[in-house]
């Protein structure tokens, strides 16, 4: 059976660090439900700052509750019922004190369902390093290893080679989760699920505090080059991530790789005749694959082509003649107002001027 990605989501978190109210969360999370979720991430430290005690069953089987090891955490995590929890350790070479892990894995075994340890500077070490740990998650029945680029140390290729080794000798799964400090948690966590690695830490957009992989362009990466059909919902994921940042009162970019409002927008002559002909010259997927439009922009750097494409949108056919006048308004017009013309300033110009060619 082919891997399937399992997203664990890193964008609840983060709108809880900002202190976003508790009715806001649960939409978020109802949204967030219609991906390959496998699990929500939150620290304690922003769950309890927020006051967000929810008492829904369901809610609390979906969020893994991110702890260190104190025993003041642990006993917190207890008393609001969490049945996951993910206990965040940093290694050290030589460190062989690892009474207080053992002691944090004693009292998470007493009440939690499934324990995770995460390796919050793991990628700072050699795959021998962290295969000390192997014993410690046999004993303790760990359900999955984070692996865990805190410090944004990776690149595709490390990441890649360092955990298809840990992969051969692991005694559990194995999970990622990159930070985006030089800008590579997107494709650090493609490497991941390259080197079958099937549980991804991402968040919508790439929020986060240090950065996340984006949840969007790992699905619509895993679709498009591991064909993997069923890891979006439909045509909606522009509006979801949309949605998804609007209640934390964050405002998706127009230029936001995937689902930013002008991704499919084109004004440069040689791009429109391109997309004319061929969609795939200049766009990697399709508008609708995400719920979002191709665009024409008419402006100063628009050509004859544009012109006519445009207008065939509208079901007009521009002669040559028509064509070559409209564009000569058109760039006098962009050139005043220092911007493209909108479809309204387009279309009473071209009135105009059929009146005048007519």
């Amino acid at each position: 059976m082919e891997a399937i990605v399992r997203v664990i989501d890193q964008t609840v978190n983060e709108a809880l660090r900002l202190g976003i109210g508790i009715s806001n969360i649960k939409l978020m999370i109802k949204k967030m439900q219609k991906y390959p979720v496998e699990a929500v991430d939150v620290y304690l430290k922003y769950w309890e700052n927020s006051c967000c005690i929810l008492g829904q069953a369901d809610i609390l089987e979906l969020v893994r509750c991110v702890v260190n090891t104190s025993g003041e955490e642990m006993a917190l995590a207890k008393e609001i019922g969490f049945s996951k929890v993910v206990i965040t350790w940093e290694h050290h070479i030589g460190n062989l004190s690892l009474v207080q892990l053992f002691s944090a894995l004693v009292e998470a075994k007493a009440f939690a369902k499934e324990i995770y340890l995460c390796i919050e500077n793991a990628s700072e070490f050699e795959s021998s390093e962290i295969e000390l740990y192997w014993p410690i998650v046999v004993k303790y029945g760990v359900k999955r290893l984070i692996y865990k680029d805190k410090n944004s140390n990776m690149d595709p290729f490390r990441t890649f080679e360092n955990l298809k080794q840990l992969k051969k000798v692991a005694p559990c799964p194995l999970e990622f989760i990159g930070n985006n400090g030089l800008g590579l948690a997107t494709s650090n966590s493609l490497a991941a699920f390259r080197a079958d690695i099937n549980y991804i830490g991402t968040a919508v957009g790439g929020v986060g505090l240090c950065g996340n992989a984006a949840m969007e362009e790992v699905l619509m990466t895993l679709k498009h080059l591991w064909k993997q059909g069923q890891v979006t919902s439909g045509y909606s994921l522009a509006f979801d991530c949309s949605e998804i940042l609007s209640y934390m009162g964050l405002t998706l970019s127009v230029d936001k790789a995937i689902i930013g409002n002008n991704i499919f927008a084109h004004e440069s002559g040689i791009h429109v005749d391109g997309i004319s002909k061929n969609p795939y010259l200049y766009e990697a997927i399709k508008p609708e694959e995400v719920g979002l439009t191709r665009q024409i922009i008419i402006g100063k750097h628009s050509g004859m082509a544009s012109i006519k494409f445009k207008f065939l949108q509208w079901n007009l056919n521009l002669s040559q003649l028509e064509a070559r006048e409209v564009l000569a308004k058109v760039k006098e017009l962009a050139i005043d107002q220092k911007s493209a013309l909108s479809d309204y300033q387009l279309k009473q110009l071209y009135k105009k001027q059929h009146q005048m060619l007519g």
